[in-house]
């Protein structure tokens, strides 16, 4: 047990579970129920945003992460780093689950999932470095739905190409069997 969890300030395993599952379920969960059909396109590309959208959730991730291991983080402030981590959570996954222009297409999906996973896990890291391993490992086991969603992700984009590809391939061969004579 660390001290900060003999302080009773409730970070350790439990707190890493809770900041992992906010990340990896409940953001993605409270982007897909806010989803709106119509929005102005932003000036910048969705790439552009994508890119400072995951390293800024990387920054804020890591932050967060070890300002609630430090033996001097109050509930005050574990309430507000959960409330923070949650909101950029919510901005992390819109490159993902967003719609329209905010949403990237299915390759630029599946690699900013597989990047945002090692990224996200550096702050578990940090934490195994440290000594706290079974905070670290927690935090990371509570992040696998990212993972999880990346592999779904990327199944699907495989999945819809190869469609395309048969339907194509069916289309000439119609052609061909029943073109002009």
């Amino acid at each position: 047990m660390t001290g900060h969890e003999m302080a009773g300030h409730g970070s350790g395993v439990a707190g890493m579970v809770v900041m992992g599952l906010l990340t990896s379920v409940v953001a993605p969960l409270l982007v897909l129920a806010g989803r709106r059909r119509h929005r102005v396109a932003p000036a910048t590309s969705r790439l552009v945003r994508a890119v400072a959208i995951l390293a800024g959730f990387t920054v804020l991730h890591a932050a967060v992460v070890l300002l609630t291991v430090a033996p001097t983080t109050g509930t005050v402030e574990h309430v507000l780093a959960h409330a923070v981590l949650l909101a950029g959570a919510v901005l992390f996954w819109l490159p993902v689950l967003g719609h329209g222009s905010t949403r990237l297409p299915p390759a630029g999906r599946s690699v900013y999932l597989f990047l945002a996973c090692p990224l996200l896990d550096m702050a578990a890291l940090v934490l195994v470095v440290g000594g706290d391993e079974t905070s670290g490992v927690a935090m990371i086991v509570a992040m696998l739905p990212v993972a999880l969603a990346a592999v779904v992700l990327t199944w699907r984009w495989i999945a819809g190409e190869e469609r395309a590809a048969r339907a194509a391939d069916d289309l000439v061969n119609a052609s061909a069997v029943g073109g002009p004579r």
